[in-house]
């Protein structure tokens, strides 16, 4: 089910509101239009209760905020498009300018993903979303769209067939290999649908980078890891996966895992691999999560590394930028550290200090710039920035090329039971690191 099929010229929107609400309560009356005896309110409330649980922002400018309803006859589509900007809330700190509304009916949960779906797929090409902006007129967007979307958005019968194929020769390769879970990257699947009949007598971990979108609505109690960052390509999916699954205690470090991966925007899976987890992961990472996180909170790891490969990916005002984040193990790290410069966090509540809260992260940008290193709480509470680490350096094992930024991060960690995050500003690897080694490193996310 593609998201084109329920869109119409009269249910696309030219906000004029600039606030989250007034914007949601605009597009909300454009699609109540399409279905008589809709009542906007109750909808209004659908769309609105789910957002305060979980954002739907999904992308640089971009959210599709989405409820479901009961006895809704078909999905429901408002297409809003902003030039000046809704105040979202969104992660990058950002206006967004496209917003997909989209209601479906509360008892068919697959095809309300499908649609889902179909619209992230799309507005994923910064080409389309460039033309969208620069459109002139309703019908034009409704006719880029129409277009666009048979080249981008729901994957042909045959790209489906080719990912159903695979996916159950995946299964087959789990009960013949003996493995201990799979691993299925969920933005590259074909549709939702293809998990109905799926009949696995292990784990089936989901990874996608917008895990929003598809909580609560895939068939199956199957967890979700969110891959914190986009650009990624299918090596670093896998060790990313295979990292997050290990540090939520889904898998163990002496499973043998089964990998289905592809291309997001393809919607086509198209990799097929057998892991030995402890062989594609450093022996020193432990088969216990708790080991290995020590008091860092899964979503603290996933967070900063998404804030360190922004900064990799972006910059800062135009120009490249190396930082250093050591979470957790706080009150140890802090006896190895001073501070370089005066602490910018220092006076401010816990709350206005969590990297959890996404208002946070232009701050973190800005003081990125400060020589020295962020010093992270284990559940997400930034402590200061422009720390000088005093542990002896560490690293004579790294390997060639990297600075004086990384050996700090293999010395404190060495020392204490801290995670460290490395950004460099020369070659925007992030690189990280637990127990005074180096456990992996990711080449500079494409944008």
């Amino acid at each position: 089910m593609d998201f084109r099929e329920y869109l119409h010229a009269d249910s696309i929107v030219f906000l004029r509101s600039r606030s989250k609400a007034a914007a949601l309560r605009e597009l909300v009356e454009a699609a109540c239009r399409l279905v008589p005896g809709l009542d906007p309110q109750s909808a209004f409330e659908a769309v609105w209760q789910r957002e305060t649980v979980v954002s739907s922002w999904v992308g640089p400018g971009i959210a599709i905020p989405h409820g479901r309803l009961p006895g809704l006859p078909r999905p429901c589509v408002a297409f809003g498009r902003s030039l000046k900007g809704v105040d979202f809330d969104a992660v990058d700190g950002q206006p967004v300018h496209i917003l997909v509304l989209i209601l479906g009916e509360l008892a068919h949960p697959d095809r309300h993903l499908q649609v889902l779906s179909s619209a992230a797929r799309l507005l994923r090409s910064e080409a389309v979303r460039a033309r969208i902006l620069e459109a002139r007129s309703r019908r034009e967007i409704l006719g880029l769209i129409r277009d666009r979307s048979r080249l981008l958005g729901a994957p042909a019968e045959a790209a489906t067939e080719l990912s159903r194929l695979l996916l159950s020769h995946a299964l087959d390769l789990v009960r013949e290999s003996g493995a201990g879970a799979m691993i299925l990257h969920l933005d590259a699947l074909g549709g939702p649908h293809l998990l109905q009949d799926v009949i696995l007598d292990v784990p089936l971990i989901l990874v996608s980078q917008r895990k929003s979108l598809y909580e609560g609505s895939i068939p199956g109690e199957h967890p979700i890891v969110q891959i914190p960052f986009p650009g990624v390509d299918r090596a670093n999916q896998l060790i990313v996966s295979l990292l997050l699954a290990v540090s939520q205690d889904l898998i163990r470090r002496e499973d043998r895992v089964v990998g289905l991966f592809g291309l997001p925007e393809s919607g086509l899976l198209d990799t097929l691999t057998v892991i030995d987890v402890a062989q594609e992961i450093p022996t020193l990472l432990p088969a216990a999560a708790g080991e290995f996180l020590g008091d860092v909170r899964p979503e603290v790891l996933e967070r900063v590394l998404q804030i360190a490969t922004a900064l990799s990916r972006e910059g800062r005002e135009g120009k490249a930028v190396g930082t250093l984040f050591v979470v957790g193990d706080h009150r140890q790290v802090g006896t190895l550290s001073h501070q370089l410069v005066m602490n910018p966090f220092k006076g401010y509540g816990e709350q206005e200090r969590s990297l959890l809260d996404p208002s946070l992260e232009e701050t973190i940008k800005e003081f990125s710039t400060i020589d020295g290193a962020f010093l992270v709480r284990g559940d997400g509470v930034v402590e200061a920035a422009g720390a000088y680490l005093k542990a002896p350096k560490g690293g004579s094992d790294l390997p060639s090329g990297l600075g004086a930024r990384h050996t700090a991060a293999a010395g404190i960690t060495a020392q204490t039971q801290a995670l460290a995050v490395a950004v460099s500003q020369s070659t925007g690897r992030v690189s990280l690191f637990k127990g005074g080694r180096l456990l992996m490193s990711f080449e500079r996310p494409k944008s």
